[in-house]
C-alpha cells in the first residue's frame, strides 16, 4: 500500500479531495522514485599512441612517427650523441685495423732479395759396389746471407741413398728435404763441400743438385721463371 491520490467513487466526493490510501498497483496516479545516485570514484583515462612509445634517447624531447607495417620511422634526431660518438669510435678503431692489414699486406709484397752464388761441382762418375765414392761442391755467396745452405737433389736418385754416407764433412743429412744441410754460408763468403760414402748398388744413376735454403720460404740460390740452376752428373756403379 502506499500514499496516492483516489480517484474512485467508493472514496467519495462529499468532501473534498483528500488523501487517501489505495494500492499501488490500483487505477491511480503513481511516481516512481528515482534511484538516488551515490557518488563514484573518478577514473583514469587511458590513452597511449604511438608517439609516446618512439625511444629518442631524451627524456625532455618529443617526436612524432608514422605506423607502418614494418614498424616506426625512426629520424635522424632520435639517435642520441653517446650512440653518434659510440658509433664514430668504432668508425676509427676499424679505419686503424685497416691500416695495420694494408701494412702488414705491403710488407708481405716486398720482393725478397735475390740469392745468388757461383757454383762449381765434380764427383766420382765410376765406381764399384764397395768402393768409395765422392762429390765435393764449391760455393761463393755472392748475394745476401744464406741460411741452413741445402745440397737438395732434385732428381729420383738420391746420392746418399745409392751409397753408405761414410763423412759428410760439415753437413748432415735431412731426408725430410732430400738434401744435406751444410749450415749458414755469410755475404761473399766461400766454403767447399765434400762428401764421401761406399758404393752399395750396381746401376747407372742421375743426379741433379741444385742449392736452396732449408727454412722457409725455401728459396733456391740462382733460381729462374723455369727452375733454378743445378749440377747434373752421371754415375756407374759395377760389380766387383
Amino acid at each position: 500500500m502506499g500514499v496516492g491520490l483516489g480517484v474512485g467513487l467508493e472514496v467519495g466526493l462529499a468532501t473534498s479531495l483528500g488523501e487517501a490510501l489505495a494500492p499501488v498497483d490500483a487505477a491511480g496516479l503513481f511516481w516512481e522514485a528515482t534511484p538516488l545516485g551515490l557518488p563514484q570514484p573518478p577514473r583514469a583515462n587511458i590513452a597511449m599512441t604511438a608517439a609516446s612509445l618512439i625511444p629518442t634517447g631524451k627524456t625532455n624531447e618529443c617526436a612524432r612517427a608514422h605506423v607502418t607495417r614494418l614498424g616506426f620511422e625512426v629520424t635522424a634526431h632520435t639517435i642520441s650523441p653517446a650512440v653518434a660518438a659510440l658509433n664514430e669510435q668504432r668508425f676509427s678503431e676499424v679505419k686503424i685495423l685497416l691500416g695495420v692489414v694494408l701494412l702488414a699486406f705491403s710488407a708481405c709484397l716486398d720482393t725478397p732479395p735475390v740469392l745468388t752464388a757461383d757454383v762449381s761441382a765434380s764427383a766420382t762418375q765410376a765406381a764399384t759396389v764397395g768402393g768409395t765414392a765422392q762429390f765435393v761442391v764449391h760455393v761463393t755467396n755472392t748475394g745476401p746471407a744464406l741460411a741452413h745452405l741445402g745440397l737438395t737433389f732434385m732428381s729420383a736418385d738420391k746420392w746418399y741413398e745409392r751409397h753408405k754416407v761414410t763423412d759428410p764433412g760439415v753437413c748432415t743429412v735431412d731426408v725430410t728435404y732430400s738434401a744435406l744441410d751444410c749450415g749458414d754460408l755469410a755475404a761473399g763468403a766461400s766454403a767447399t763441400f765434400s762428401i764421401t760414402g761406399t758404393a752399395i748398388e750396381a746401376g747407372t744413376f742421375h743426379y741433379q743438385l741444385a742449392l736452396r735454403e732449408l727454412v722457409r720460404p725455401f728459396r733456391f740460390v740462382n733460381d729462374h721463371a723455369d727452375g733454378a740452376d743445378a749440377q747434373t752428373w752421371n754415375e756407374t756403379v759395377g760389380l766387383r
